[in-house]
Parts: C-alpha cells; structure tokens; sequence
C-alpha cells in the first residue's frame, strides 16, 4: 500500500508513459533468472503494472551458458503455467533475453524465442564484448533474425561511434527505461541521454526485476519534453511489433 501511495502522489509526466505501455524487456517469469523469484510475487507485479496503464509485457528471460535449465520447452511450460493465472486483459508474451557468449552459436542453430516478425533481444557483458560480436550480429540476420540490442547505454567498452555504427548495420537499439533515472550509474544516464537525442533508440522497456527497484526508479524518472516525445515514438514501435 505505502508504494502504491507514494507512486499515486508523485504521479507525472513519466507515469503517462506507462498507459497503454507494450514492455518488451522484462524478467517476470518466476524462477528462471535473477528477476522475480514466485509465482505469487509474479502475479502481484503483473497486476500491478496492469493497475499502471502496462497493457502488454514480453516476458524475456535470461538464455546463457550459466542458466543451462532455461531450454525454449522449460520456459515455454513455465509460461503456460502463469498464464493460467495471469490478470485479465493484461497481454503476455514470451521471448527471450540472449546473452551473446560461447554457447549463443549452438543456440542459434535452433529455434530461438523471439518477438513478432523474428526480432530478438540480445545482450552482452557490461565490461567487454565478445571478439566475434559483429559476426555473430551478422549471422543472426543471416538465419533471418533482426537483431535488438539491449541496453546498449549500459555497456562500458561502447561509445558513441559504436553506437553508429551498430545502427548503420541495422540493427536496434532499446533503451532501458530507469536508465534515465540513473537506475544504472550516472555515465549509463549520459549515454542514454545522448542515444537518445540523437534518435538511435528503436524500443524502450522497463527490464524489471523487482517492483520495488522499478517504483523507485519511476518516481525519479523526470524525461525534458524531448525525451517525452521519443519515448512516445519508441513505445509507438514497441506497439507496432505485433
């Protein structure tokens, strides 16, 4: 009750974007990866995103060679078990978060779980990118995938030529929404400002893990007008995805 309170009482222009929001980057299938942990705290978050404006969420798992359990049928079964229990009007998907390592080649070689139009959310570490990361875009493509790159303003080894240069090869770019707030560090804020402006970003999601880090973050979310009206045309995108 008290976050709920506190985010009814700070209600802004951030919170407007949130109606009749598509999420497209989430962790809210239980039990699978460092985001929600029960089905019970699962629930209560989708309900309340949906009590928020949220009107549709791609549930988008962690795939890495570390979480070897998340197979595509191990997280399609999961899946079909919240959707059970899921709110009413409230629109689930799943996808997939896929972690660019050692294992993505083999992975790819299958079918992979991925958005509408056979887009897919792919990551990498923070600290460094793998050696082959412009091959392994490429081959993405070949296989018929479009590649969205997640949170590319999170990824210290990126700079703003790479920012370029990933977007002059086609692939997307998404924004994570609490970037803007500072969620991440002050340089994951400046560079989200400035992708941003430059208008690179194709989608925007929330990458929740918790409700009560996404609360927070909401509250201090205060995009300029500019921002404002990316952010309506990257969730204008997210909508269009199908």
């Amino acid at each position: 009750m008290g976050w709920w309170f506190h985010t009814k009482k700070k209600k802004s222009r951030a919170h407007r974007l949130l109606e009749g929001m598509t999420d497209l980057h989430t962790h809210l299938l239980p039990g699978v990866d460092d985001g929600v942990e029960t089905w019970e705290e699962s629930l209560q978050t989708l309900a309340f995103l949906q009590g928020l404006g949220v009107e549709r969420i791609f549930l988008t798992p962690h795939v890495m060679t570390d979480l070897q359990a998340n197979t595509p049928e191990a997280l399609q079964t999961r899946y079909g078990e919240l959707l059970k229990d899921s709110p009413s009007g409230l629109e689930l998907r799943l996808a997939a978060e896929y972690m660019l390592d050692a294992g993505f080649i083999s992975l790819m070689k299958k079918d992979l779980l991925a958005m509408p139009n056979k887009h897919v959310l792919v990551e990498t570490s923070y600290l460094s990118p793998p050696p082959n990361l412009i091959t392994l875009l490429y081959d993405l493509t070949i296989a018929g995938y479009i590649p969205i790159i997640a949170h590319p303003e999170r990824y210290l080894y990126m700079h703003e030529n790479d920012y370029h240069k990933l977007k002059g090869k086609g692939y997307k770019l998404q924004l994570n929404l609490f970037s803007l707030a500072g969620a991440y560090g002050i340089q994951a804020e400046r560079n989200a400002a400035l992708i941003l402006k430059q208008g690179l970003y194709d989608h925007v999601g929330s990458d929740i893990h918790q409700l009560e880090a996404y609360l927070e973050s909401l509250n201090y979310l205060s995009p300029t007008s500019l921002q404002f009206k990316e952010l309506e045309r990257l969730l204008a995108n997210n909508k269009a995805l199908g």
